[in-house]
């Protein structure tokens, strides 16, 4: 019995180590180029958890584009926004409401295409330094009346604007270029337009003038303001976003 073992024993010891000596190395190996390959280092937006699906979207160019970036640079429109977003120190509060929400820094600047930082802008329609609606004012908590009008107190139409983009952003899965289409359009209008032409891409979508022109018109301002007056534009702005300019 003894020496009908010693051959199974003897092959079973030199598979062993055999695996002992060529096996094992391999496979620790092969388990430290995938986790060194699985653990790259999170970008500072997913650090911070900013809700971002499209990053890139904020440095983008194309021709519709490019359009709005040479008139922008060819007038001061960006400039004296920015100017008196300082002067106000109103980018300071909107970057520190946005950040609680996770929103893109991006969309502080919101108001140079909204009302250039004007608290009192009225558009007819909307009114504020976000231009609310009565409807979407209403909807987002502040108090519209013939007396006063909240609206009208950027502070809270602040974080009014915060609520609502956060919305727009998780309804449209954070493509901002659809969220800021909805903001403008209205999230229904957009909605139907995107079912009845099948498409998620805002650049594809066949939209009103006013809304086809607003994300393009919007990423130009950020890249103008960007380029041409930096410290203006990064007044305010979370660490992270001025560390990755």
């Amino acid at each position: 019995m003894q020496n009908a073992q010693n051959p199974y024993i003897r092959s079973t010891l030199t598979k062993l180590n055999y695996f002992l000596r060529f096996g094992l190395p391999f496979m620790l190996l092969v388990v430290f180029v995938m986790s060194g390959c699985s653990k790259r280092p999170l970008s500072p937006r997913k650090q911070y958890g900013i809700q971002d699906q499209y990053p890139e979207t904020w440095i983008e160019s194309n021709q519709r584009i490019e359009r709005f970036v040479n008139i922008y640079r060819k007038n001061t429109h960006v400039r004296i926004c920015l100017q008196r977003a300082e002067q106000k120190g109103y980018l300071h509060y909107i970057h520190r409401v946005f950040y609680k929400y996770r929103l893109p820094p991006e969309l502080a600047h919101l108001p140079i295409l909204e009302s250039c930082f004007d608290t009192r802008a009225n558009s007819g329609s909307a009114l504020g330094m976000w231009q609310f609606t009565k409807a979407t004012a209403t909807d987002y908590g502040l108090r519209v009346g013939w007396f006063s009008d909240d609206r009208l107190n950027w502070r809270k139409a602040t974080h009014s604007a915060a609520r609502y983009l956060n919305e727009l952003g998780r309804r449209f899965n954070y493509d901002w270029r659809l969220a800021l289409a909805g903001y403008n359009g209205g999230p229904n209008y957009l909605d139907k337009i995107m079912k009845n032409q099948r498409s998620h891409n805002f650049w594809k979508l066949k939209l009103r003038k006013e809304t086809k022109e607003y994300v393009p018109k919007f990423l130009a301002m950020l890249k103008v303001g960007r380029e041409r007056y930096p410290d203006l534009f990064f007044q305010g702005a979370p660490r992270y976003w001025v560390a990755s300019r």
